[in-house]
């Protein structure tokens, strides 16, 4: 088990026992979780830390890669292992969530309107949010508004819409 799951198996030990006392094989569920909260954080921390420059010194581009590494863990232990026992059980809850969250149709009508008025981009900021809001990337966003039509580049893309709804879902079960 990895740091990650030996940090979220001590977390949920404290905060949500009856959950963590449910669990079938709880060193199989936190070496798994500490997994994907490490293949997570590498994902983030390469896409916040962007690319090398040729004008940033080595001390500049350390700070930069630890910059995004600290960033990367506190979203995704934020979003992945930051939780209390809810009231419902998981697989409910998520249930519950499915039929309540905002439809990935909003994604696709926002693009369209994009196509439709190309003057109407968001500035950065806004898209920065609303990737944050849809827990997706910037890119996917504007490859989405390039792509004719979007609902086929959503259609091609079921894994990233999948995690980011994964994402949403435990970013609000933390919430409540």
């Amino acid at each position: 088990m990895n740091r990650y799951g030996v940090i979220a198996q001590r977390h949920w030990e404290s905060y949500a026992p009856s959950r963590t006392a449910a669990l079938g094989d709880p060193t199989r569920f936190f070496t798994d979780l500490g997994l994907q909260v490490q293949a997570q954080v590498d994902a983030l921390t390469a896409t916040l830390a962007g690319v090398d420059s040729s004008q940033e010194t080595f001390l500049e581009k350390v700070a930069r890669l630890q910059s995004a590494r600290r960033t990367a863990e506190e979203i995704v232990m934020a979003e992945l292992v930051w939780i209390k026992d809810p009231e419902l059980a998981l697989d409910q809850a998520r249930e519950e969530w499915e039929q309540t969250r905002p439809s990935d149709e909003n994604l696709i009508s926002w693009a369209e309107r994009i196509q439709d008025h190309p003057d109407s981009m968001p500035s950065t900021a806004e898209l920065e949010d609303m990737a944050r809001t849809w827990a997706l990337s910037v890119d996917f966003l504007l490859e989405l508004a390039a792509s004719e039509p979007p609902r086929e580049y959503m259609q091609a893309n079921p894994a990233a819409l999948s995690e980011a709804a994964t994402i949403r879902f435990l970013r609000e079960l933390r919430q409540a």
